[in-house]
């Protein structure tokens, strides 16, 4: 059925033409939008992941570069490397031993070169050099987004942008032209209210699979749970590193509550982390009875658009 135009038509489209057409670019860029970033933050499938042995891994993809500093605590702990300071803090209490992971070396030397809280560990350059090894080890295995990974997704959030510069146009030609455009209107708020939680929603900390890979080592270490008490001298130094990455430092309290309470570990990790935080629906046009008519040549629908109004 052939749709004329009346003469006094915005841009020579009936209203209602219009109207149906933006409703479905609305909603196909908001789909694309939200499709495209599941697939740049899905990472790869979940049958070809590899268990993650690596506790520091674990505990940046668990908790960020703080947690993996606090399981390089842990492990440093369980090799009797490292005590309670006087006043706070860790202190380092011998050298270290051959066979250390690169991010505890680091956190040790930071250590015994006087850097006692986590907070200060973080600030130093060896450990964050150390934390950024880790994690380009996570993006390459696909577990964290990359630099140009969290851009696009950045990016394709912007996807309905074009939808509502159009409707925007469309909106301003209308009202000028003295035609109805309150349903435009209530669709282009749709749009203004997803496009801005689409910027406002940043790019995840970790991938799907990153996710995954959490849980699945979660239930594979069930045994280092803080409430089962586990010993790290049973489960030694890596243990000891699994447990806070896995559980936090509730793992720490529970197999060395003095080390744990003397060093201000808690303290320090609610500092660390308070200094580090700062982080639709489509509405259908509506139609009109077939026996009223609209001024100005305008239609809906072949009809008319009583007071509610139509797509300009």
């Amino acid at each position: 059925m052939r749709i004329l135009a009346a003469p006094g038509d915005t841009w020579g489209i009936p209203g209602t033409t219009f109207l149906l057409g933006y409703a479905v670019l609305v909603g196909v860029s908001i789909w694309l939008a939200i499709a495209l970033r599941r697939g740049v933050a899905r990472g790869p499938a979940a049958e070809s992941l590899l268990p993650v042995s690596d506790p520091f891994a674990l505990a940046l993809l668990t908790g960020g570069p703080l947690q993996a500093v606090q399981a390089a605590i842990a492990g440093l702990r369980a090799r009797h490397l490292v005590t309670a300071a006087a006043g706070g803090g860790v202190a380092a209490s011998r050298p270290p031993n051959n066979g250390l992971h690169p991010l505890e070396n680091a956190v040790h030397r930071a250590i015994a070169g006087g850097r006692r809280h986590v907070w200060m560990l973080l600030a130093d350059d060896r450990v964050r050099s150390a934390v950024g090894t880790v994690r380009k080890d996570l993006e390459q295995a696909g577990l964290v987004l990359t630099g140009p990974q969290r851009v696009t997704y950045r990016l394709l959030g912007l996807l309905p942008a074009p939808v509502l510069l159009l409707g925007a146009v469309r909106f301003l030609d209308g009202a000028a032209a003295g035609k109805p455009v309150g349903y435009l209107t209530m669709l282009l708020i749709v749009v203004i209210v997803v496009q801005i939680m689409l910027l406002l929603s940043g790019p995840p900390e970790k991938t799907r699979a990153g996710k995954e890979a959490v849980r699945s080592e979660i239930r594979r270490h069930d045994h280092l749970k803080p409430e089962l008490n586990p010993s790290w001298g049973a489960y030694g130094a890596v243990g000891a590193a699994m447990g806070v990455a896995l559980f936090g430092t509730a793992a720490l309290y529970a197999a060395d509550p003095a080390f744990a309470a003397e060093s201000e570990i808690r303290r320090a990790a609610a500092a660390g982390s308070s200094s580090s935080s700062s982080s639709g629906t489509g509405d259908s046009g509506s139609s009109c009875s077939s026996s009223s008519s609209c001024s100005s040549g305008s239609s809906c629908g072949g009809g008319g658009c009583g007071g509610g109004g139509c797509g300009g």
